[in-house]
């Protein structure tokens, strides 16, 4: 069945895993992060400028940026064990994100926190989710009032995961949230492979998220680089564009 045309979209990703028997010391909190704008603002600004950086570095587009490569300065990514190659191709990444319309807006669980607070601690993935979708409601409120419908685009995760964010993003919009609205939302999924623009906005703004979230260090240049694109309300952050749990 045809998802029905609109003309405001956001893409979400995810950082960390969401398993809460063996949390992983070195990455203790995960988020799912959404890159958000009409889609005339995705065309004109955030699509382009990722593209000028690919040809730039790479000399072509079909290099998919993926933060966890990027990191460990693997495959397309081996031209950044070069120092100044690598400074600059940061500082590039950086201004792409900074030249984005729309806003971007994190929802995060600090795991060992959400364990030693609650007996029966739901489950982190379902949670950021519910978070961020509501996030995504404020923050379109109007133009959903209007008749508009937001279109949420996922990344892939695995049949067994998708399946699970389906029906979880069908209750949330349905009501199972914390003023117990009706989002009026539509769900995309697609693969990394299909190299879709917005998915790696959200992948590199998710990882910087978490570890901001994670050390409080406000100095990361990976965190200075996105939190000016967070969405804030009265000029605060917190709660609104960066949602921290518990």
């Amino acid at each position: 069945m045809p998802l029905p045309r609109t003309s405001l979209i956001a893409f979400i990703d995810e950082s960390g895993d969401f398993e809460l028997k063996n949390i992983n010391p070195a990455y203790p909190v995960c988020a799912q992060c959404a890159l958000t704008c009409t889609v005339q603002e995705y065309l004109a600004n955030a699509v382009p400028n990722l593209m000028e950086v690919k040809y730039s570095f790479f000399g072509n587009e079909c290099v998919v940026m993926h933060g966890h490569k990027i990191r460990k300065k693997s495959g397309d990514f081996h031209i950044l064990r070069d120092e100044q190659v690598h400074k600059e191709f940061m500082e590039a990444i950086a201004w792409s994100i900074d030249k984005l319309d729309g806003c971007l807006i994190v929802a995060a669980v600090n795991k060992p926190r959400h364990v030693n607070q609650y007996i029966k601690p739901e489950d982190p993935f379902f949670l950021s989710l519910q978070f961020l979708l509501e996030r995504l409601n404020m923050h379109w409120a109007k133009e959903l009032k209007a008749g508009e419908r937001l279109l949420c685009v996922f990344e892939m995760r695995g049949a067994t995961e998708d399946k699970r964010t389906r029906a979880w993003f069908d209750e949330i919009c349905a009501g199972r949230n914390h003023r117990s609205e009706v989002f009026n939302f539509d769900a995309d999924f697609r693969p990394k492979d299909q190299n879709v623009i917005g998915h790696q906005y959200a992948d590199l703004v998710a990882y910087a998220a978490c570890r901001f979230v994670e050390t409080s260090d406000g100095n990361r240049q990976d965190w200075k680089a996105v939190k000016g694109k967070l969405r804030k309300v009265g000029g605060r952050l917190e709660g609104h564009g960066l949602k921290i749990f518990p």
